[in-house]
């Protein structure tokens, strides 16, 4: 795990940072991982989840980053998701 891999973004450029990054899915070493968007209570916080079960469209995975903001989560915490039709991907709730 690398340390002080985190990239903070204005609420009006959060979107564009989001996918600049989630373009990194298409590595090839990537496959197994999806960038997922989370919210919890007006604070966002995007997180690698590495894939278990689906596709990077839909399926569930293990979250595959230490939260800094969204501490309800925890590293290894299963995660079902899905991906909008905007390409955003989410925690399903």
């Amino acid at each position: 795990m690398e340390i002080n891999n985190i990239v903070y973004s204005c609420p009006e450029h959060g979107k564009d940072t989001y996918f600049s990054i989630k373009k990194m899915e298409k590595n090839r070493k990537m496959r197994d991982y999806v960038y997922v968007w989370f919210k919890h209570k007006g604070v966002s916080e995007k997180m690698w989840v590495r894939i278990r079960k689906g596709t990077q469209d839909k399926g569930q995975g293990t979250l595959d980053n230490v939260p800094k903001h969204l501490t309800k989560y925890r590293l290894g915490d299963l995660i079902k998701f899905y991906t909008d039709k905007e390409g955003i991907t989410w925690p399903c709730k």
